[in-house]
């Protein structure tokens, strides 16, 4: 299951037009409820979207929808593609700072 966490408060309504603006016109995006949005790309294809609110960052679960054979194509299709609009179009976590570089013995002589 795809996952993108964004270092801020994002509301549903937020991520839907930040995903329309991102996907085009090819993606229908409804809200579902108050924490989440369905996003289809033709009939049998679809994913489903819920936001968690953790302190200010908002983490968005991504699942491919469908039966069987078809919830597999579309969590390797569809929901990696929401997945990275996500990403792209609300700016995800920064990575971490890398770690310091271990101090070096002195040459010897």
């Amino acid at each position: 299951m795809p996952s993108a966490t964004i270092p801020k408060q994002i509301t549903p309504e937020q991520a839907a037009d930040a995903l329309r603006e991102q996907l085009g016109d090819g993606y229908k995006i409804t809200p579902q409820g108050n924490d989440g949005l369905t996003v289809k790309h033709g009939a049998l294809s679809f994913a489903t979207v819920r936001l968690d609110q953790e302190g200010t960052n908002t983490t968005f679960q991504v699942h491919g929808g469908g039966l069987i054979i078809t919830r597999l194509v579309n969590e390797l299709g569809i929901a990696r593609t929401v997945t990275e609009a996500i990403k792209e179009s609300l700016g995800s976590e920064p990575p971490s700072p890398p770690s310091p570089p271990e101090p070096s013995s002195p040459p010897s002589s």
